[in-house]
């Protein structure tokens, strides 16, 4: 889970959890379309993205490509 990556990777990266009823915005900004969706940011600038549920593993290899 998000979660869980998140707690594995304090101190590393930080990982925001938003719920995009109470944003609706952000799912146009960023052209969301699928929920869940995990967005990696680097330096500002989006790398990478993950849609659907997927493991823990998945996004964990996923985010530390870039930390």
């Amino acid at each position: 889970s998000v979660e869980a990556v998140a707690e594995e990777m304090s101190g590393k990266a930080s990982v925001y959890k938003m719920n995009v009823d109470e944003n609706p915005n952000v799912p146009q900004r960023y052209g969301i379309r699928g929920i869940p969706t995990l967005i990696v940011f680097k330096g500002g600038q989006e790398q990478e993205r993950i849609v659907g549920a997927v493991s823990k593993d998945a996004i964990a290899k996923v985010v530390e490509k870039y930390v």
